[in-house]
């Protein structure tokens, strides 16, 4: 009796009560007539209930979502292809799909066919505004009878899983970030392993140690010849991303936190690409990608997005955990930090992080131009403070507002390298 009276809607409620009051009414005051509409109404609601509740829908569901993984801020379109084969009419079915707020509405439909076999394909919009996983469904069908007195609702189980994942911007070849994707350098080497007639060799540039002339390689070719590096060394790049949540303002897929996410995305599978190893290093520490030459590069880069896809801001103040982190694995010739809003000490925990490693690239946040909101004068020039830090320990560093791509923003760390 309880469930029967679960399935009635405020419409069918208030028929069922309303009859039996009428019903009641027509006793006391003997007319029948009126006894028979009150009766009329109220054996309507239970009807329906009976009748929706002993309808046996024979459904079919089929579910997707295209494409199933999109960058951040894409489109993507939900499909549901529905289908009935029953020897009872179906009557009226809503039907609402079950869709996260951060990929957008809730759809709802209606399906007023009596054939006893029908199919229907549905099609829905939907946005990925927020960096994540996400699942759209179950399907609810709910059935209801023409006047609206009662509802059943039955789920499918069938859900889809979608992935939105940091935007990966394409960055133009750097000549003079290690090797990576360098003309007559495109690919790095393990250099040390040769012998001595087959060290490997480049063009004299400005600047290059006057002690790795190869002079060997300079009598036989005319032109001054430097060794590409005097000791083994394994092409690597360390990443450090500032995910800390006091680093970044601004609110959704035009916050400073996610360019940046976008900007450690973009350079990890530029060098992944270049054939270089990658580790990521974000305020917990390692992220523990690991990508070598011995890994498949597209491997590596899927594990890249993968994680940077479940990342998350982080509550803590301090970069302490990422620097340690990469400063016991020692990883890479070539460090490129991300950063957010920086202090002093943030500075110069990036020059201890750079003590082992050839080069030193930063991409400088100006977290306030991702805002309406603006940030204490000395927290400012705290921040403006640290950025000299870098300059003047010979990091290259560009500065990025809002408004500048990754690729830009690399450009004209390229740029910086060639006036050097």
């Amino acid at each position: 009796m309880r469930r029967l009276w679960q399935l009635f809607t405020g419409r069918g409620h208030a028929f069922l009560i309303g009859g039996l009051i009428i019903v009641a009414a027509a006793m006391v005051a003997g007319q029948r007539d009126v006894m028979r509409i009150g009766l009329l109404l109220a054996a309507l609601p239970i009807v329906a209930a009976v009748l929706v509740a002993r309808a046996r829908l024979r459904l079919s569901c089929e579910r997707s979502v295209e494409p199933a993984r999109v960058p951040l801020g894409q489109p993507m379109r939900g499909r549901i292809s529905l289908g009935q084969a029953g020897r009872l009419p179906a009557g009226i079915l809503l039907l609402e799909d079950t869709v996260p707020p951060a990929l957008g509405n809730r759809p709802r439909f209606v399906v007023d066919k009596a054939d006893l076999s029908w199919r229907r394909e549905i099609e829905y919009p939907m946005l990925g505004r927020v960096r994540g996983r996400f699942h759209t469904g179950p399907l609810t069908v709910r059935t209801t009878d023409p006047f609206g007195l009662v509802q059943l609702d039955r789920h499918f189980r069938a859900t889809t899983e979608v992935m939105v994942t940091p935007v990966v911007e394409a960055l133009a070849s750097m000549r003079s970030a290690g090797g990576a994707g360098s003309a007559g350098e495109a690919r790095p080497h393990r250099v040390g392993v040769t012998g001595q007639d087959d060290v490997l060799v480049r063009e004299y540039r400005h600047g290059d140690d006057k002690r790795r002339i190869h002079w060997r390689s300079t009598a036989r070719r005319g032109d001054l010849m430097v060794r590409r590096e005097e000791q083994a060394w394994d092409p690597t790049a360390s990443v450090l991303l500032d995910a800390r949540a006091q680093a970044h303002a601004g609110h959704g897929i035009h916050s400073s936190l996610e360019w940046a996410i976008s900007a450690a995305a973009s350079v990890a599978v530029h060098f992944l690409d270049d054939g270089f190893g990658v580790e990521i290093y974000e305020p917990d520490g390692s992220m523990h990608i690991a990508g070598n030459l011995g890994q498949h590069s597209s491997t590596s880069s899927e594990l890249a997005i993968s994680r940077l896809t479940d990342l998350r801001s982080r509550a803590t103040g301090s970069l302490h955990y990422a620097v340690e982190a990469a400063d016991v694995d020692q990883a890479g010739q070539l460090v490129v930090a991300i950063m957010g809003r920086m202090s002093p000490r943030d500075a110069n925990s990036l020059l201890r992080l750079r003590r082992n490693r050839a080069q030193g690239l930063a991409m400088v946040i100006d977290v306030d131009t991702f805002s309406d909101e603006t940030t204490g004068e000395r927290t400012r020039r705290q921040h403006e403070l640290a950025t000299e830090i870098l300059v003047d320990n010979h990091w290259r560093v560009v500065r990025v507002q809002r408004g500048i791509s990754v690729a830009q923003a690399w450009s004209g760390l390229a740029r910086l390298g060639a006036v050097a």
